[in-house]
């Protein structure tokens, strides 16, 4: 097999099996071409190399997302495009530096995978005042980069981007229609999931344009999601913490009535928590032991998390976030419970002592006497 050859493999896998790389050909595979994009992003802003992303989807049913700070020299693009950085084909040459885009999980790999599937794929990127255009038909690209003269304005001001437009392939999905909800929620985890991060979502089938922006992160974000119930205490109760590369941020508000949690790995929901969110709950009943002189297991997690609202998100290396299962729904990084608990106990600590909350939170988190069981003497008769 060529070198030639090893790139029209790739694509013609995807289409073939595009169940492997996406999970179906159903609505949620047909979001994954833009999230798959979208995590690209992420993992460029948290490392601070992007601050404005847009998301847009045209009447005619494409889906566009344009990105600053990163720039792909045309040659490399080519090379993305045709899938060369899907790791199982060959090891990277050293012509690709560590600042290649081939080196990252979302641009090398993933999003190749939204190109191949796509009916029609247009990909351009600035550096400076110079633009240079790629374009495919049924996940192939027609030919090499061109330099477009006179360059496009860029569509945010910045030194360099760039931008991926694609129709999904008709002939591939049993659905061809972006949902606006589904794509405003990823765009707005994106911003409070990296503090500072713009982004501009924009659905041209309606007219309708958001900007979301969140400078305080998850405690910004919390106070949203908390507007609408009776809370005990007026602004949420917010920690950073980081341990060997990982960093766990959250925002915890406790309400009348309503708890809820939502927790994150990087941009994945993990809708059974995990050892991010187990390092928090071993922290507040730490804290709640020193506070009282009670006990550690005199405060239950169960009673704690009533009337709890809070967010909780973790992020570090794609490569060492460990799930347990077969489903990412559960974070089960080893150690990181304890060292989460060990540096947040100071700083819940220092906040709760003399808190208007810790009476509360002390009474309510602990542990209720299940009601004696009274057992009559059987009859003899």
């Amino acid at each position: 097999m060529t070198g030639s050859d090893r790139p029209l493999d790739f694509i013609a896998l995807v289409r073939k099996r595009p169940a492997m790389y996406i999970g179906g050909t159903d609505a949620l595979g047909l979001h994954h071409l833009a999230f798959f994009i979208l995590d690209a992003i992420y993992a460029d802003a948290r490392r601070g190399a992007c601050r404005d992303f847009t998301l847009e989807v045209g009447a005619e049913g494409a889906v566009s997302v344009f990105s600053t700070g990163r720039f792909a020299p045309p040659a490399e693009l080519a090379e993305v495009a045709r899938g060369l950085g899907m790791g199982q084909r060959t090891p990277l040459g050293p012509e690709w530096g560590p600042g290649s885009m081939l080196r990252d999980l979302g641009w090398g790999m993933q999003m190749p995978v939204s190109l191949a599937l796509s009916s029609r794929y247009e990909v351009d990127t600035w550096d400076g005042a110079r633009q240079w255009h790629l374009s495919g038909v049924d996940g192939s690209s027609s030919g090499e980069p061109r330099e477009v003269q006179p360059a496009e304005p860029l569509p945010v001001t910045a030194d360099s981007g760039i931008r991926i437009r694609l129709i999904p392939d008709a002939t591939i999905f049993k659905v061809t229609t972006f949902d606006a909800e589904l794509l405003t929620r990823r765009c707005r985890e994106l911003t409070f999931l990296v503090p500072g991060l713009r982004a501009r979502f924009t659905d041209h089938r309606t007219g309708q344009s958001t900007l979301l922006h969140y400078a305080g992160g998850v405690a910004e974000r919390l106070l949203e999601l908390t507007a609408d119930v009776p809370c005990l205490h007026p602004e949420p109760l917010a920690f950073d913490v980081q341990w060997e590369g990982f960093r766990v941020r959250c925002a915890l508000q406790w309400c009348e009535a309503g708890g809820s949690l939502w927790s994150y790995a990087n941009t994945v929901r993990t809708r059974r928590d995990g050892a991010h969110v187990d390092g928090v709950f071993q922290a507040l009943q730490e804290t709640l032991s020193a506070l009282s002189g009670e006990p550690v297991p005199s405060f239950s997690r169960e009673m704690l998390e009533g009337g709890l609202r809070a967010i909780v998100a973790a992020d570090g290396a794609e490569e060492r976030m460990t799930f347990a299962g077969p489903t990412k729904d559960l974070l089960a990084i080893e150690g990181l419970a304890q060292a989460v608990a060990g540096q947040l106990r100071p700083a819940l600590v220092e906040t709760l002592r003399g808190h208007p909350l810790t009476r509360w939170l002390v009474a309510h988190g602990r542990v209720r006497p299940r009601p004696a069981v009274v057992t009559r003497p059987r009859s003899r008769d």
